[in-house]
């Protein structure tokens, strides 16, 4: 019966069959039928053709799974300009709104692809008019705008924070760990940093450039 069954054994092997489908078909371990074939060398040559066969299936699939995210979220942007449209149209009169665009349009991020709405700046006055626009005219959560700022040196980390935190209206927990520098003058640099505020949401970031565009055709 052993001999038998491991004549099959080599038989599907030569079909291409892999030692677990081996095993399945034959109803015994995987061990034992390395045991029998493992080190035969037209066995390992088999061994190395599924393996690249895998590969490629893996990649295949990859692929698959690649054009259809693209897909969805193609149509996830599309919707967001879609809507980007509509509320431009009710929100252009409003000077909050405006002002929140020209604070992007001249100091924002403008590269849709790392998906971050993202404003730096060393006047706490525009950052905290952008973080109001934020809240009030994108509906953005204050528990999802945060902070970030650069220093040099010589400045106080906690004093710098205390700063930003209360000049822009964001919590000091918000913020993420600060950036050291060292200035190209010694003796010139800026008084508390450079602060930045951010927003995960490549939705929202569609929306802010789609917002831009449209004001731009208004003159």
């Amino acid at each position: 019966m052993k001999t038998e069954q491991k004549i099959k054994a080599i038989n599907l092997r030569k079909q291409g069959k892999s030692y677990n489908e081996i095993a399945k078909t034959l109803n015994v371990s995987k061990g034992t039928i390395f045991c029998w074939i493992g080190k035969l060398d037209w066995s390992r040559d088999i061994k190395k053709q599924l393996i690249e066969k895998s590969k490629e299936t893996s990649r295949k699939r990859l692929i698959h799974l690649n054009n259809l995210k693209k897909v969805k979220f193609d149509k996830l942007y599309q919707a967001a300009e879609k809507e980007a449209i509509e509320e431009f149209k009710k929100l252009k009169n409003n000077p909050l709104f405006i002002a929140g665009l020209g604070i992007y349009w001249g100091e924002g991020d403008k590269n849709f692809a790392n998906g971050q709405v993202r404003v730096s700046n060393i006047d706490s006055r525009l950052l905290k008019t952008f973080n109001i626009f934020l809240k009030k005219c994108c509906k953005v959560k204050k528990e999802k705008i945060k902070g970030y700022f650069i220093v040099y040196p010589d400045l106080d980390l906690k004093k710098c924070l205390d700063y930003w935190s209360k000049n822009i209206n964001i919590s000091e927990d918000k913020f993420c760990k600060p950036t050291t520098i060292r200035g190209r003058h010694k003796t010139k640099t800026l008084t508390y940093g450079i602060c930045t505020i951010i927003v995960s949401n490549k939705y929202l970031k569609k929306k802010v450039l789609t917002w831009i565009d449209l004001f731009s055709k208004l003159f």
